[in-house]
């Protein structure tokens, strides 16, 4: 049995180390959220794990996904899926949303939250209507019309951690109507809390 060199030794481990750096960058993207319309799912200073959609899945009504922006596509976005391919999407006089006419639950909304008015509108084949959680400040399918499905970057996992600075991390601007607000410090501590879908 030969001895590895010392040389040999050391260029192993760095080589399979750099091949699952780069294997992991291929399966996982981080962005950080700069502004507070996806409140209280995710807040200004998460930094958020993001995973593409392979072997055939689909996003799905729920999910929380990243996106570059339908009008600006060097810009990340990062909304919920409300509705669809296929669904009719709108909302009761009170601002509840329905598809196809039921009510959907939305546990992640704060109390009190509404949608506004949204006219009933199929959803086209190949897009989704996305919408920020705290629906009040947020720029959205609401205002730009639906998601063409191919923008779509991929679905949001996990919170990382938080922090009041994003870093060199991507932002995945959560499009609020206001400026883009610095993290509160008032917010717990999150870290390694996984994204709900409903």
């Amino acid at each position: 049995m030969q001895q590895k060199s010392v040389l040999r030794l050391m260029i192993e481990p760095l080589a399979i180390a750099i091949v699952l750096a780069l294997a992991a960058r291929s399966l996982i993207e981080i962005y950080a959220i700069p502004s507070d319309s996806m409140e209280p799912t995710l807040r200004a200073g998460d930094h958020i794990l993001v995973t593409p959609y392979r072997f055939g899945a689909a996003p799905r009504r729920g999910q929380v996904v990243v996106f570059r922006s339908p009008r600006d596509p060097a810009l990340f976005v990062v909304k919920r899926i409300v509705a669809v391919p296929g669904d009719v999407v709108a909302t009761t006089g009170r601002g509840q949303v329905t598809i196809c006419g039921r009510l959907i639950p939305e546990p992640y909304l704060a109390n009190g939250s509404d949608s506004g008015p949204i006219a009933p509108q199929i959803v086209p084949g190949g897009c989704f209507f996305v919408m920020g959680d705290n629906r009040r400040d947020s720029l959205d399918s609401r205002s730009w019309g639906v998601l063409p499905g191919d923008l779509i970057v991929g679905r949001a996992r996990l919170v990382l951690w938080s922090s009041a600075s994003t870093g060199s991390v991507p932002a995945a601007f959560a499009s609020s109507a206001a400026a883009p607000a610095p993290p509160s410090t008032s917010h717990s501590i999150r870290f390694l809390l996984p994204i709900a879908e409903r």
